[in-house]
């Protein structure tokens, strides 16, 4: 499977796309819970989703359309996943005011049993619900964003909290990302602002204010893989492209949608991206904002979408 393109939402099912034409391949079950995120393993052989306050694992080539492992310890809903580098571990965020890390070897290892669960190997306590969180490349620390309005810095060596952000009290933190060359943190908020922070090893420094979708909801923001581009998407039912290099100018705006727009994936060559949203479709552009295709068979909003085509 050259490509893998996943979509996840509130109809309580996974589906796989073809992204060359825009057909299902297969549909995946996901009983009992919405789909709030997905990510993909390194090595393209997991599938991870996290619902209401468990996290399933799929197997892209595996006949079964059941998750063959459950990781469960959160509370509340899951707002944030992902694995590390190698794919040897995970972390996730949830309301319930935590991040946890996984280790991913414990669950293989156990999938004999596809009711297996384990505990998280670290937890990483907040005062208010987690929204979302993000692994710097250095793999050794993360960032995660709350309803509160902070982003907190963590390190995951000595798990412990060494610097808080916050751009403005109460309002909430919807998405961080970390460009790939880790020169820059990005954060997007409830006002619909893009917060941008310059890294230079430890110390991080206040860039500029990105006012990526005025007088509405921020809900996602991500760098591209090749670090040039930085997409946000909104409660607006758009989703917009930022030239990185050129102070993060606007270059496209993606306006094919019809209700609010959750969340977005690069491609890997950094050429082409996917939206989905509320309104039960996902769309593939171009990074010029040229419709591609679309992806439809949702029966409800789509709230979570992972490529891995690399």
């Amino acid at each position: 499977m050259s490509c893998l393109l996943v979509t996840g939402g509130y109809d309580n099912t996974l589906r796989l796309w073809r992204a060359d034409n825009g057909s299902c391949q297969r549909s995946l079950q996901h009983a009992d819970s919405q789909v709030n995120c997905l990510d993909i393993s390194p090595d393209r052989q997991i599938i991870a989703a996290g619902g209401h306050t468990q996290i399933r694992f799929y197997e892209p080539k595996s006949a079964s359309v059941a998750p063959y492992s459950t990781y469960e310890g959160h509370t509340n809903n899951i707002t944030a996943l992902g694995f590390c580098k190698t794919g040897a571990w995970m972390f996730s965020g949830s309301e319930d005011q935590t991040v946890k890390i996984w280790d991913v070897r414990y669950v293989i290892m156990c999938t004999v049993k596809p009711s297996a669960s384990s505990e998280s190997q670290a937890e990483l306590p907040h005062q208010f619900p987690v929204t979302c969180a993000a692994l710097h490349p250095n793999q050794e620390e993360l960032f995660s964003g709350d309803q509160n309005g902070s982003v907190t810095r963590w390190d995951l060596r000595q798990n412990c909290c060494t610097e808080i952000l916050i751009p403005v009290p109460g309002v909430s933190i919807r998405s961080i990302c970390v460009s790939p060359d880790a020169q820059f943190m990005a954060a997007i908020n409830n006002d619909g602002n893009c917060y941008v922070w310059r890294l230079v090893g430890s110390d991080i420094t206040p860039l500029q204010v990105v006012p990526a979708h005025p007088q509405a909801f921020g809900l996602r923001c991500k760098f591209s893989p090749n670090g040039s581009k930085l997409i946000t998407t909104s409660s607006d039912k758009t989703a917009r492209i930022f030239d990185v290099a050129n102070d993060f100018r606007q270059v496209a705006t993606l306006g094919g949608h019809g209700s609010w727009v959750w969340d977005c994936a690069f491609s890997g060559d950094s050429n082409y991206v996917v939206t989905v949203s509320s309104d039960k479709v996902g769309r593939l552009w171009d990074t010029q904002g040229r419709l591609a295709l679309e992806l439809k068979g949702h029966q409800r909003a789509i709230t979570a979408v992972a490529l891995h085509d690399g």
